[in-house]
């Protein structure tokens, strides 16, 4: 099995965002990414980080049968398990009146996993888990990318 380990973060929130990814085979990290931005949320970062999990898992040529990806994100798991088929079946949204926030992103993330069908859980943050602990120490990279020079050394 190949285990990824997801994960964002903003501070403040909203403000400066990260996100991250990092891959697992037999227990050692193959491969890993982080990135950000400038004004985002948390739960843009949580998302953006499993996106990006599920498009390079297909784009490596991974088995989505080999591969589970993991969240310490519960409304993101829920969110790409459950929830977004019947937001789909609801033009994405959550009601007749009631918006879906990030339905733009919701979509990229059904589509990229209808295409990589892989199983996606959740895990408990900040419990001492090595993946989800390695991936909160990316995504904070990923964000300082973004943080004024004057911030920085903070």
């Amino acid at each position: 099995m190949i285990h990824i380990y997801t994960d964002g973060a903003c501070e403040p929130n909203p403000g400066y965002g990260g996100w991250a990814f990092v891959v697992y085979e037999k227990g050692l990290e193959i491969t890993n990414r982080n990135g950000g931005s400038e004004n985002s949320t948390n739960n843009i970062m949580e998302m953006t980080a499993v996106l990006e999990a599920l498009r390079y898992a297909k784009d490596a040529g991974l088995s989505a049968a080999e591969v589970i990806i993991h969240t310490d994100s519960q409304y993101v798991c829920k969110g790409c398990t459950i929830w977004r088929h019947s937001w789909k079946k609801k033009g994405w949204k959550r009601g007749p009146e009631k918006p879906l926030k990030n339905a733009e992103l919701w979509q990229a993330i059904a589509e990229a996993h209808d295409a990589f069908p892989c199983k996606i859980v959740w895990v408990r943050g900040h419990s001492g888990v090595p993946g989800n602990e390695r991936a909160d120490q990316l995504a904070d990279k990923g964000r300082r990318y973004f943080l004024p020079a004057h911030m920085v050394a903070a």
